[in-house]
């Protein structure tokens, strides 16, 4: 070592411990993560980073008067990083200059802006920094893992490493959150969409009934009589003498029995299936029970043909009228609707 870089060397050690008291707010403002921007040559040429190849270079200050250096690649979707040192750090303020002081080498013309960029000259190239306040703490962690466990390895292959913690974890949170907001909005949706069906399936049960009710009530007295009459021939006649016979011995009806007794049931009560749908999509049993129902047959009957138990029955007419109605209510309470269709 020469006279010349001891005297610099020397010089240096007493501008930095005479000028602590200026450097501190400078050294406040570096701390963090730097990315390489753009470097000026002698020439006027500049090359702007990330390059096309996606590489560029990034520094960590520490507050501690450390800093870390990497190298940064982007493959695909991943990010390399390469070590390259981790060196103290200070700054001397003299009249003339600022000079930033990285393991024992000088860059002159050291100039802050606004805390967001630095500018320095290296060997008459211009560097220009840019602050990366983005940088999650785990992430500069990471950085400056890597290189501390890596810069001094004897190995001759450039050692590079993939993010594996904090950005890959990032990545999985955003795709676990990204999914989980569309699942989320599509149940949103799926809810909107059934409160909706539901609210307007109310809206047409209470049209039905409201016009079930006026029908009722405004139909002349000779039709009701002449429907009366009807009714008295269709319980009174031989087909309805032997369907109840057969439902008192408890013999299984089949399916073309069940077409049958809607084709007799039709001309004494027009309305009545239509009406029955309209108000609910009842179910095959459902449906077997209302027409049961409509024909006087008694729950216990129902139950027998049905093979069900009569507690079923019962419960089946009550479920009938809460959906019908939206409100709780008894078999019988169904039982004395349906003699109104």
């Amino acid at each position: 070592m020469n006279f010349r870089t001891l005297f610099l060397l020397f010089s240096v050690s007493c501008l930095s411990l005479s000028c602590n008291d200026k450097a501190e707010s400078v050294d406040t403002a570096m701390t963090g993560a730097w990315m390489l921007k753009s470097v000026i040559y002698p020439t006027g040429y500049t090359v702007s980073y990330p390059n096309s190849r996606g590489y560029t270079r990034c520094k960590i200050y520490d507050s501690d008067s450390s800093f870390y250096h990497v190298e940064l690649l982007s493959v695909s979707s991943e990010t390399m990083i390469v070590p390259l040192e981790m060196e103290r750090y200070t700054f001397i303020k003299d009249a003339a200059d600022t000079l930033l002081v990285e393991n024992g080498r000088f860059m002159l013309h050291f100039q802050l802006s606004g805390d967001t960029t630095y500018t320095v000259f290296n060997n008459l190239e211009q560097e220009l920094w840019v602050k990366v306040n983005d940088m999650s703490a785990s992430r500069m962690d990471e950085i400056k893992s890597i290189v501390k466990n890596n810069i001094d390895s004897c190995e001759d292959d450039v050692r590079s490493f993939v993010f594996s913690t904090s950005e890959k974890r990032l990545k999985r949170v955003n795709r676990s959150m990204f999914y989980v907001t569309v699942v989320l909005a599509l149940l949103a949706l799926l809810l909107l969409m059934y409160i909706y069906r539901v609210i307007k399936r109310n809206r047409a049960i209470r049209r039905e009934l409201q016009l079930i009710n006026e029908q009722n009530a405004l139909m002349p007295q000779p039709v009701v009589q002449a429907m009366r009459m009807v009714e008295q021939e269709f319980f009174s006649s031989e087909y309805y003498r032997g369907l109840r016979a057969r439902i008192e011995s408890g013999e299984l009806m089949r399916h073309d029995e069940w077409s049958a007794i809607e084709q007799n049931i039709k001309p004494v009560y027009p309305n009545f299936i239509s009406r029955l749908y309209n108000l609910h999509n009842l179910s095959t049993h459902e449906y077997q029970v209302c027409l049961l129902l409509k024909l006087n047959i008694p729950p216990t009957l129902i139950a027998k043909v049905l093979c069900k138990e009569v507690s079923s029955i019962s419960s089946t007419r009550s479920r009938l009228y809460s959906k019908v109605f939206g409100q709780k209510g008894s078999s019988r309470d169904w039982d004395a609707f349906i003699a109104t269709l």
